[in-house]
């Protein structure tokens, strides 16, 4: 029976100690951001602050945390070799034969569940009607957008460049809600953190587990899980682009 719950940590050692410093950075500057989302769906100040402070800090800690959804058995061509004895000398012979390969697939805490539940709390609390629709547009254009961009590489898993997501949804977002621009980070933030998870991870999930990974975690296994980090540049460019 596989483990429920995976502690994978991104470095050791030494480098752990750069990686706590940047997660520091990280979380002071997305305690502003998420603030500023907070507010401007209508969330008090006071309060808006302290649930931007425990967002910040729950998804940097639970960034190791992948919780396990399914496990899959597959047979899969591995290596073998044999040793088949000649006049008593040992002659090693290679071969490939099918084996059972175990893939746990599992859901990242800080990178999956928490920037979704945000993301699903932000959409009910800040879109209605007609801007529900352009939402929900954003968020599939967003999804092929990934998806396209995205590519699944074996024994790495799902690679993309940091900034299509961002850069895209902010621009989308501009587009759509430029006459209520209140709603521009926001709409960026959803789209970005939602259309990575969807069109990245769960269109090529399939990919991945036809590799035979180990382990496949949902918005996890990278260096400060790249759907946070989207979330938070979407917002950041968004917030530009209502300046120009």
């Amino acid at each position: 029976m596989a483990k429920r719950v995976l502690i994978l940590t991104p470095f050791r050692g030494i480098y752990a100690i750069g990686y706590a410093f940047l997660g520091l950075i990280i979380f002071i500057i997305s305690i502003g951001y998420f603030s500023s989302l907070l507010k401007i769906v209508g969330v008090n100040e006071v309060i808006s602050y302290f649930l931007a402070v425990e967002l910040a800090l729950l998804s940097l800690i639970l960034s190791p945390v992948n919780i396990v959804v399914k496990e899959i058995n597959r047979p899969a061509l591995a290596p073998e070799v044999d040793v088949v004895y000649v006049f008593g000398i040992p002659i090693y012979v290679p071969r490939l034969s099918y084996q059972l390969r175990k893939t746990l697939v599992a859901v990242n805490v800080g990178g999956a569940i928490i920037p979704s539940l945000l993301s699903i709390t932000l959409i009910f609390l800040a879109f209605h009607g007609f801007s529900m629709i352009l939402l929900i547009i954003d968020i599939i254009l967003l999804s092929i957008i990934c998806n396209v961009f995205s590519k699944v590489i074996t024994g790495v898993g799902v690679v993309m460049n940091p900034l299509v997501a961002p850069l895209f949804s902010a621009l989308i977002s501009y587009v759509f809600f430029f006459k209520i621009s209140y709603l521009v980070p926001v709409s960026a933030y959803v789209s970005s953190v939602l259309g990575s998870l969807i069109g990245a991870d769960l269109f090529n999930l399939k990919r991945i587990i036809d590799s035979s990974p180990q382990i496949v975690s949902i918005g996890g296994m990278g260096t400060f899980d790249g759907i946070f980090m989207s979330g938070l540049f979407a917002v950041m460019l968004a917030e530009i682009l209502i300046l120009v």
